[in-house]
């Protein structure tokens, strides 16, 4: 063999030996590369076993979406109460005859505000939807922000709920309100239920059984007083005898006014209402038939010693006949003196005021007028009493038209004031029927004495004080009168 034969062969076999060194090497890193593909493979395997079965089966997740918390019904939209016109009412008349500053523009917003805000401190919230107000037109003369106002009340329906105003009472609140901002305590409205007893307390007089009354213990109504010949009396009912029925209606759940309501009626009709009595097993029925009742307003009394004694409930419209009635009865029976007690007399009707001070006033100012109008009130010239030597008694609850009075004799010189200081109303208020049946009751002047004072806040004083004890069952401040009038200084 010669030499390039043999360099041919070894190169051969070297090139055999490379490739297979190549081939090796590919097989044994395909053999790692299968290992650690089936190596993790299986890892993965076991991760999948681990997660699709697991030891404690995991709760199935719903395929479906929860309903939402049912939302509660939104509130019924309702139209504003008719009443309210009344509001507008009480508002104009305010503007015009009120003695004072009026409100305006959004003071008078805020003050209707603050009157429903009161109303509904005390409420408890209620759950339940109420109505919402839609906002009505506001009339010409509102503030251009009134809209605030039925915001407010609509806020406050939603929050009470159930326990909210009713939509008819809103107006008063309102109109509260607006008296509270005048700070003017005798300005104020009287709604439609109360607004009759108040109309009787000015005529003194009224269709009905005749007596007294208050709620009792146990519901139904107490009778306290029975009127001397009254329909009451003659019927046989008693001082603390109890009405639990009328017209076979149980009315232990009514609110006295309810009752009274139903208790009264027109003059010649009949009511039957079902007693409850202390020494009585069981209740009874009685019949009434119902009179026009005048309240007793007066206490007349010609005493032994020769002096008449008056004592004046009310300033009503029947007091001035019923004074007049009684001076010229005790001044024709010869009495030497006169005490005329308005202690306790809350007042009433200017008028009156004016013309029963005329009964010992011959001439002169009885009390002068300032305010929407300016006036002089003068004696009516009219005096029965004008030399009979007199006192009148005073006391703290001695106001308003008892204080005219009382202060028109001081200043006459023509009687002595005896007692204690009065309470001090020196103002005028009118009274003005609303559309709904409601008065409202507007300060519209000051008043003064004859000499000029003003008494407001202040009262009179006494020219000689005397103070009844209550603790005795002797009147000492009569009695001071009587010896005033019986001592030898004071002129027959």
């Amino acid at each position: 063999m010669n030499t390039n034969a043999l360099l041919k062969f070894c190169a051969g076999c070297l090139a055999l030996l490379l490739i297979g060194g190549i081939l090796c090497s590919i097989g044994f890193g395909l053999g790692f590369w299968v290992r650690d593909l089936t190596q993790n493979r299986a890892e993965a395997a076991a991760i999948t076993r681990e997660i699709d079965e697991p030891e404690t089966p995991l709760p199935v997740r719903p395929t479906s979406t929860p309903a939402p918390p049912a939302q509660p019904p939104s509130p019924q939209a309702i139209d504003a109460p008719q009443n309210f016109a009344v509001f507008w009412e009480a508002v104009d008349l305010l503007e015009t005859h009120f003695d004072g500053e009026m409100l305006t523009g959004s003071a008078l917003t805020d003050a209707a505000i603050a009157g429903i805000a009161i109303a509904a401190d005390t409420c408890a919230a209620q759950p339940a939807p109420q109505e919402q107000i839609t906002l009505p037109r506001p009339p010409r003369q509102a503030p251009q922000d009134f809209a605030r106002f039925w915001e407010v009340v609509n806020a406050e329906y939603l929050r009470c709920g159930s326990d909210a105003a009713t939509l008819d009472s809103i107006l008063y609140h309102a109109v509260d309100g607006i008296s509270a901002a005048l700070d003017d305590r005798y300005t104020g409205i009287v709604p439609p239920q109360r607004a009759e007893q108040f109309r009787i307390d000015l005529e003194s007089s009224f269709e009905g059984i005749g007596a007294t009354v208050n709620e009792a213990e146990q519901g139904g109504v107490l009778i306290v007083y029975p009127f001397p010949d009254s329909p009451a009396e003659k019927a046989g009912l008693r001082r603390q005898d109890v009405i639990i029925a009328i017209d076979g209606v149980d009315i232990t759940a009514w609110t006295l006014d309810e009752a009274v309501t139903k208790i009264r009626g027109a003059a010649g009709t009949p009511v039957r209402l079902t007693i409850s009595r202390q020494d009585e097993a069981a209740a009874f029925d009685v019949t009434v038939i119902r009179a026009r009742i005048n309240i007793p307003i007066i206490d007349v009394e010609q005493r032994p010693d020769g002096l008449l004694y008056i004592a004046l409930f009310d300033f009503s419209s029947r007091s001035v006949s019923e004074m007049r009635t009684a001076l010229e009865e005790g001044l024709q029976a010869g009495a030497r003196g006169v005490i005329f007690d308005l202690r306790d007399n809350p007042g009433g009707l200017l008028n009156a005021a004016i013309d029963i001070s005329s009964l010992f006033i011959g001439e002169g100012i009885i009390a002068s007028e300032t305010g929407t109008r300016q006036f002089e009130h003068r004696a009516s010239g009219n005096a029965i009493a004008a030399e009979t030597p007199l006192v009148v008694l005073v006391n703290a609850g001695s106001a308003s038209a008892s204080e005219i009075v009382a202060g028109a004799i001081q200043d006459a010189g023509r009687g002595v004031l005896m007692g204690e200081t009065t309470f001090g109303k020196g103002s005028v208020q009118s009274l003005f029927d609303l559309s709904d049946g409601s008065i409202l009751r507007v300060t519209t002047a000051r008043w003064f004495t004859p000499l000029g004072r003003q008494i407001d806040g202040v009262g009179l004083t006494p020219d000689i004080s005397a103070i009844d004890d209550e603790q005795t069952e002797e009147d000492e401040a009569l009695l001071a009168a009587v010896e005033y009038l019986l001592s030898p200084q004071t002129k027959p």
